[in-house]
């Protein structure tokens, strides 16, 4: 396996960023690595995110994120956070790093969005690089 893509924001568009698939082995791994926010290559190379920061420890509040499949072709994403208070940038970034082919829901704090997938949301061509790691 090549990598997971975490989805990251350049020039208004999500960009997927090819990670080295060590310890991202399942899509909570991955949208865990996407919550931390951008590394410093990932910010040298103009990305950004649209995500809300964390508060609180970020063991703690990793820890209560989950992405699980929840019927066929359907995986729910436990955040946080409200998501149905997050802009569709923030919505395609989640979405797109938990699953390139499920429909997602996400889920936290009570509030649940509609389920959508990748495809609903506009996409960049990858940005490979090495991660230190």
């Amino acid at each position: 396996m090549a990598g997971t893509a975490v989805y990251f924001l350049k020039d208004g568009a999500l960009h997927p960023v090819e990670r080295s698939a060590a310890g991202i082995t399942s899509p909570t791994e991955a949208v865990r690595a996407l919550l931390t926010g951008p590394s410093p290559e990932d910010r040298k190379q103009g990305l950004t995110s649209a995500l809300p920061p964390l508060t609180g420890t970020l063991e703690t509040v990793l820890a209560k994120v989950t992405a699980t499949p929840n019927a066929p072709g359907r995986l729910r994403v436990t955040l946080p956070y409200d998501p149905t208070t997050l802009t569709p940038l923030a919505l395609g970034q989640l979405t797109c790093t938990a699953s390139a082919t499920a429909l997602v829901e996400l889920t936290g704090t009570g509030h649940t969005t509609p389920a959508t997938h990748c495809s609903d949301y506009a996409v960049r061509h990858p940005v490979s690089y090495d991660q230190p790691g």
